[in-house]
């Protein structure tokens, strides 16, 4: 289990970068993520050359530490300009995370290539996952999808609030008493990828179990 926990996380630069995307929504996800990183880390060796270029500039050498420098008065444009480019690049980001928004959240209808979607009802319970299948068989802690198939998760708590992560496979979802919240899958490979605890969910948190999801090449994996 080490082995496969440090494997992830250097997969994912040390947890600075998404990791590795094995489905349609969490490619859309990771994109989003890319975006929103690309941004900041321009903005970012941008803001730290114009800091340094003006204090090796501006550097008085021989004044006293005491002596004011000189004072700047207020600049309309100037003052225009670094008011519109945030603006500028907040609503990029807003459009491009609304545009891949859709895909993220709303399962691609059934078709007569994929079959009709699976639902399967996931329960989180304080120390457990439950997941129930369509025909009525369960399974504790480990979901097993068919390759192929559109999955729609119905997310539910018996207790605390939870957080359904399995970071390979896409974003958050909570799950939360008295609310149903929806996600969804579509494996494109077999493999088996692990969950991440992501929320405080009570009294030994730190021991419950992750749950995870097996992608199989069978379809009768949840028959």
């Amino acid at each position: 289990a080490g082995r496969g926990e440090a494997g992830r996380a250097e997969a994912a630069n040390g947890g600075f970068t998404p990791q590795e995307a094995d489905w349609p929504n969490a490619h859309r996800s990771n994109d989003a993520d890319w975006v929103v990183v690309g941004v900041t880390a321009a903005i970012f060796v941008l803001v730290e050359a114009l800091l340094v270029t003006f204090i090796v500039k501006y550097r008085a050498r021989g004044r006293s530490r005491t002596v004011e420098g000189s004072q700047v008065h207020g600049n309309t444009r100037i003052e225009t300009i670094w008011t519109v480019i945030p603006i500028v690049i907040i609503t990029i980001i807003f459009g491009f995370v609304f545009y891949k928004l859709p895909g993220i959240s709303t399962a691609p209808k059934a078709n007569a290539a994929s079959g009709a979607n699976i639902q399967i009802k996931l329960d989180a319970h304080t120390f457990y996952w439950q997941f129930t299948y369509p025909n009525g068989a369960t399974s504790i802690d480990e979901l097993h999808l068919p390759v192929g198939k559109v999955v729609e998760l119905a997310i539910n708590s018996e207790d605390v609030n939870h957080s359904w992560w399995i970071p390979q496979l896409g974003g958050k979802t909570d799950a939360i008493p008295g609310r149903t919240n929806h996600t969804w899958y579509q494996p494109d490979k077999t493999g088996t990828f692990y969950g991440q605890r992501a929320e405080f969910c009570g009294p030994f948190h730190g021991r419950t179990p992750r749950a995870g999801g097996a992608a199989s090449g069978r379809e009768d994996q949840t028959s």
